[in-house]
């Protein structure tokens, strides 16, 4: 079955507003990584939402959109590992340095400790 734009579905997927991001930031708990912070707030929708930052702390605009894209893409290959969320991930400075495969397994370490704060739902 054919999901249609992908573009559009991605949309409905993401966190845009400053209030989105700040309820999750003020309700929602956090899990400490190398290269990055994710903050998390169970939602009441079927979807998993996301929201990614990424200061100019990090670097250049194409080192930062480097690495939202890669975080973007990991996301959308394990969003299944979780149920309904707002995540927020917030990059840190090691993450200019960080391969693919080094992003990848923050964000599955991130992943399992939420699940552990969560009570191994």
């Amino acid at each position: 079955m054919s999901v249609g734009n992908p573009k559009k579905v991605w949309g409905l997927w993401r966190l845009r507003k400053r209030s989105q991001f700040l309820q999750v930031y003020r309700q929602g708990q956090s899990v400490h990584t190398r290269t990055l912070v994710l903050y998390f707030l169970r939602n009441d929708g079927e979807n998993h939402r996301i929201g990614i930052t990424a200061s100019r702390k990090i670097g250049k605009a194409v080192v930062r959109n480097r690495i939202k894209r890669a975080l973007r893409e990991i996301f959308r290959n394990y969003e299944v590992l979780m149920p309904a969320m707002d995540l927020v991930l917030n990059t840190k400075k090691a993450s200019a340095s960080a391969s693919f495969a080094e992003l990848r397994e923050d964000y599955l370490s991130a992943v399992e400790r939420v699940k552990v704060k969560w009570g191994g739902k």
